[in-house]
């Protein structure tokens, strides 16, 4: 039996360490092949030998080791469990942050006031022990894991410092004259740990907050299936069955407005379907019999029977969500900047402690060293530097959302600060996204606008008909019709306040256009084609131009003359080209993306100043294109706004969605531009690399701090009757944490490019 491979959510991982004893404890497991966790989506990528275990199996044992692996019969379920998770998990941090707080301040007010009442140092007790038990609880259970695991983190500083203050404190409060004995003070440092905790819950909280909506996007694209269809029985009768119960060579009924319920060959009957999902293009697609139709796209106004050839998770929409799980499921964790510092600097920190302690005890003064050492974990305590990337990350996605930038992934802020290639759809995202007619030629064979008699024949060399005449009876015909360019037409003439004309006569060819009547004179309207009129060959060269530019282009022809030539186009956002230019000053080359024509790409990209097109592409396209490209080292973001983009928006390193896109495609991105302005993106591109100057900034001071306060709080200058102890320790963190918070806020006043 072949080998399995699947992605399952996991549950309860809140860091790194975390993702290694999920990903250790899944390895170790007999008949897994291969296991991968991905932490920044919270995910499992698994492979297994189905002979030998089960994701069941696999999953009782993550939960021994203290998370959860949901493991569930639909993607669907799998998606839904994972919310309830993750908004539990959110809840409970936010709860413990406001809690932690809420016992912290009124603690720090009462001990740095020096206020003393009986009791007051086991009340600080107490207060403190509730803050390390019911709000940092997890610090300790991760912190010490990672250190048996001789992989220190932050955790494991933060579990370190903090339960070393608290005993320290908890050794004075019932042996206080062990120090006073020997000349010292015996201080109470209980604060210090309660806010050593509150802070470091604060940057937690802004990091879960990040995770907190992953698979919105998956459980949008999984909406887009249908859950039952209409079958055509051998009978001719037709029944509603469950789209579970389809099975290939099934006839089906799709009427107007329903989803297309699986892939499939048109029978009989003739539509016009919006692929919109599967190729970014606004214009509907004309089927008739013999012509494919997708799984997850809707059909227009006409009526058609297919015969169902992939079903269920064969279908194409089936196979993009696949791909959206497998792009996000392929991704390296998202690793801060501090995360790779504090790699080095934690178990620095620790070694100095240790060592500082043992100094002192060589020289004679164990009294001094506990008290010395106890600073140095203190000052040293990560509070500026895990806050030097998350208040910057917050100050940063807040004055993106005054410029219309929503940035749901803080990290790919970061990300973004460092992206040298931007690939960007053209529907929807460098152009407007709907059609419209941008053009109208007339023949020279008519009247002025005053004529309106059929019957005039005054002149035979001049059609005897106005313009506005002409284009309410095209009007009044494309009003029946559902070819895809017909709403343009009928918007067009609204718009221009010409009423519709109803024909006498109407019929519809499907790929040729339409034959209508009016007062005895014949119409057809349609595809342009070149020689029908020999006469108007001046006349045609406008419209071969406009073909060769990507327009679409519909003709007017009566008594065999071409009469009126319409041009209809996706025009470009006038903002395009000032946007590419920016892009460009800032060191980001563009390529376009896009399922449509060569001709038309390469019209727009001329307009907008993109200089790399890549046309007809399917998703499945623009995904490997971009993952080419990252393979050569360019950090790539993506701008698009279809479902068809969604692919590529998960494979790149940034996701950029356009707000007037599908709600699919902005849940899919890290970034959403509202208002779809084009120029919102290089102005988020300055504002990630402003953003990510700060964080270099703040954990440049923050290390400066660090290298002035250990030394001095492990007692270099002691015998110069200076000795930082820990209440000054706790006292010079804070105002670290200040200072980096300030720096932050710089950010709403730096000048974007």
């Amino acid at each position: 039996m072949d080998n399995r491979k699947d992605i399952f959510p996991i549950t309860g991982m809140m860091c790194a360490v975390c993702a290694n004893t999920v990903e250790k404890t899944a390895s170790s497991q007999p008949g897994v092949i291969s296991a991968e966790v991905n932490f920044a989506n919270a995910s499992l990528s698994l492979e297994w030998n189905p002979e030998i275990t089960s994701p069941e199996k696999i999953a009782v044992t993550i939960r021994e080791a203290g998370y959860d692996m949901i493991v569930v019969e639909s993607e669907q379920e799998a998606v839904e469990e994972k919310e309830k998770a993750d908004d539990m998990a959110y809840r409970s941090m936010k709860r413990k942050t406001i809690l932690a707080w809420a016992l912290t301040i009124p603690l720090s007010v009462l001990c740095m006031s020096h206020i003393h009442f009986p009791g007051d140092a086991w009340l600080y007790m107490i207060l403190t022990l509730i803050v390390m038990v019911f709000c940092g609880s997890g610090f300790y259970r991760r912190g010490f894991k990672s250190l048996i695991a001789k992989a220190p983190t932050m955790d494991s500083l933060v579990a370190l410092s903090t339960i070393v203050s608290f005993l320290f404190s908890l050794f004075n409060t019932l042996s206080s004259e062990w120090f006073v004995s020997r000349g010292m003070d015996a201080n109470l440092y209980y604060e210090g740990a309660a806010m050593i905790i509150s802070f470091v819950l604060t940057g937690k909280l802004m990091e879960t907050r990040t995770r907190h909506n992953t698979g919105i996007a998956l459980k949008a694209l999984m909406g887009l299936q249908p859950v039952e269809a209409m079958v055509v029985l051998p009978d001719g009768s037709r029944k509603i069955v469950s789209i579970t119960d389809i099975r290939p060579g099934d006839l089906i009924a799709v009427r107007p407005g329903e989803k297309v319920p699986a892939d499939g060959i048109v029978e009989s009957g003739v539509s016009a379907v919006d692929e919109s999902m599967l190729t970014g293009e606004p214009l509907k697609v004309e089927k008739k019999p013999g012509d494919k139709v997708v799984s997850g796209t809707v059909n227009g106004l006409g009526n058609f029977v297919m015969r169902a050839e992939k079903v269920g998770a064969e279908t194409e929409l089936s196979r993009i969500i696949r791909a959206v799980r497998d792009a996000q499921g392929s991704k390296a964790p998202v690793q801060r900047l501090v995360d790779k510092i504090s790699s080095v600097f934690v178990p620095t920190v620790i070694a100095l402690s240790v060592l500082t302690f043992i100094i002192w005890c060589i020289i004679g003064n164990m009294a001094v060293g506990l008290v010395a050492s106890i600073s140095v974990l203190v000052i040293a305590c990560p509070c500026a530097l895990g806050l030097a990337t998350p208040t910057a990350m917050m100050v940063g996605i807040g004055r993106g959302a005054r410029n219309g930038i929503l940035v749901k992934d803080a990290a790919a802020l970061e990300r973004l600060a460092k992206v040298n290639i931007l690939a960007i759809d053209k529907t929807g995202t460098l152009t407007e996204g709907h059609p419209e007619v941008t053009g109208i030629l007339f023949s020279p064979a008519f009247t002025t606008d005053s004529g309106d008699n059929l019957n005039d024949t005054e002149s035979a060399s001049l059609f005897p008909i106005s313009r506005n005449k002409l284009l309410g009876i095209v009007a009044g015909a494309e009003s029946n019709s559902i070819h895809p360019l017909s709403e343009a037409i009928v918007k067009y003439t609204r718009d221009q306040g010409i009423s519709p004309v109803s024909p006498d006569s109407f019929d519809y060819f499907p790929g040729k256009g339409i034959q209508c009547s009016y007062s005895g004179e014949d119409f057809e309207i349609g595809t342009f084609i070149f020689g029908k009129d020999a006469d108007a060959e001046k006349f045609s060269s406008a419209a071969l131009s406009w073909l060769d530019e990507g327009a679409g282009v519909v003709a007017v022809y009566s008594r065999g003359k071409l009469l009126l030539l319409i041009r209809i186009e996706d025009s470009l956002r006038p903002d395009a080209y000032e946007s590419i230019n920016r892009l460009d000053s800032l060191g980001i080359s563009t390529i376009l993306l896009t399922g449509d024509k060569l001709a038309t790409a390469l019209h727009i990209a001329r307009q907008a100043g993109v200089e790399k097109v890549k046309a007809e592409m399917l998703p499945s396209d623009k995904q490997e294109y971009i993952s080419h490209l990252m393979k050569e080292g360019y950090i790539v973001a993506m701008a698009g706004d279809g479902i068809n983009d969604t692919q590529a928006l998960a494979e790149s390193d940034v996701s950029i969605a356009m707000g007037s896109g599908s709600d699919i495609a902005i849940e899919a991105a890290q970034l959403t531009i509202t208002g779809a302005r084009l120029s919102a993106i290089p102005t988020a591109v300055s504002l990630a690399r402003a953003t990510l100057r700060i964080i270099r900034e703040n954990l440049f001071w923050a290390f400066i701090y660090n290298v002035i306060g250990i030394p001095l709080a492990a007692g270099v200058l002691y015998s110069l009757g200076f000795m930082l102890n820990p209440m000054f320790a706790s006292a010079a963190m804070a105002l670290s944490s200040v200072c980096v918070v300030t720096n932050s806020l710089r950010l709403n006043k730096i000048k974007l490019k």
